[in-house]
């Protein structure tokens, strides 16, 4: 069983709606008393899955996940159970998939209300030169990464398997990309996501080719649309009503980074207030978009250099630097040294 460490306790609080867990467990039916075993050392009982719009704690979720991974000897359970999801597993939110009129429009829908069913996570949709980036993570300490093999995988095949049933069943990525390192089994993984795919990466995302994500497919039923983003707009606010400003930045910046402008007009405009009211609201909380900028930079610059696997400009791009002599710089004004990858490399 994995002992799922909260490390500096920034996803405390987090949540998944039931509905998750009871797909997941609809997959591992056939498991019998293995089943009832993990949940029971998860504390997730049959009246905490009764309503599939409450609530379970996401560390129970994340460490029951992983518990169940090698309780049932499958190191790729999570895309396995991700790419047999209908779009009527997923509620509302299938629905206004299955209503888009194109890949982006679908991939624009689910980022925008996933939240409603996961919060202490980030999803975001960017363009970018290698294509159409749909990343995922749950923020928190970089260093945990194994911890949400199975969440991640799931998470991404979840995804992949709506868009191919919302659209073309043949439906595949450029590639797939992964936080989290290898668990030996890339060319299962490979078949399930018909792509390649990549580990050890700066962030768990699906690159989409932009031309095929444009094409139209059918036309929107917009009454419904309205309806259901009534609906989900509710359920989002709701589910995130306890996180700070601090803490709702610190995840667009997390999936952002590296991809897309982090500057203050660009967050207040994602986050649907004005650039005063973000920084108004931030200063109360006692920071800055610049001081949650340059500590995550901090913390993941140091993740990438002890990993060893990264060239300084792979780490440069991924923390939004121009070229690697700008994050040298950066990094010595932090630490009072050089960067030096884990295997002795200098910039």
């Amino acid at each position: 069983m994995s002992n799922l460490s909260l490390g500096d306790g920034k996803r405390r609080g987090a949540l998944i709606r039931v509905f998750v867990l009871q797909v997941i467990i609809q997959g591992l039916a056939s498991g019998g008393d293995r089943l009832n075993a993990v949940l029971k050392r998860h504390n997730i009982s049959d009246a905490r899955l009764g309503n599939p719009y409450a609530t379970v704690d996401l560390t129970d979720y994340l460490g029951f996940f992983e518990d169940a991974a090698v309780t049932f000897s499958d190191p790729v359970l999570g895309a396995r159970l991700g790419m047999n999801l209908r779009p009527g597993d997923f509620w509302p939110i299938g629905l206004v998939l299955m209503q888009s009129g194109s890949i982006s429009s679908a991939l624009a829908h689910f980022c925008r209300y996933a939240p409603a069913f996961q919060t202490g996570s980030s999803f975001s949709l960017q363009t970018s030169a290698e294509g159409l980036v749909c990343s995922y993570d749950v923020h928190g300490g970089p260093l945990e990464q194994e911890l949400f093999r199975q969440d991640n995988e799931f998470t991404l095949a979840c995804i992949c398997s709506q868009i191919r049933t919302a659209f073309d069943k043949k439906w595949k990525p450029l590639e797939v990309r992964f936080r989290h390192s290898s668990s030996g089994r890339d060319r299962l993984l490979e078949r399930l996501f018909d792509a390649p795919v990549h580990f050890g990466q700066a962030r768990n995302c699906i690159v989409v080719e932009p031309t095929e994500a444009e094409r139209q497919h059918r036309n929107e039923d917009r009454d419904l649309i309205s309806i259901l983003n009534q609906h989900l707009g509710t359920l989002v606010v709701a589910s995130n009503s306890e996180l700070s400003m601090t803490e709702q930045v610190q995840a667009l910046i997390h999936v952002k980074l590296g991809i897309s402008s982090v500057a203050i007009p660009d967050l207040a405009k994602e986050m649907r207030m004005t650039a005063r009211s973000l920084q108004r609201r931030l200063e109360e909380e006692g920071t800055s978009v610049r001081e949650i900028l340059q500590d995550h930079r901090m913390r993941m610059a140091e993740n990438y250099l002890s990993r060893g696997d990264m060239s300084m400009e792979e780490i440069s791009n991924a923390l939004g630097y121009a070229e690697p002599l700008i994050f040298a710089r950066a990094f010595k004004s932090w630490t009072g040294r050089n960067p030096v990858r884990r295997h002795g490399t200098r910039f």
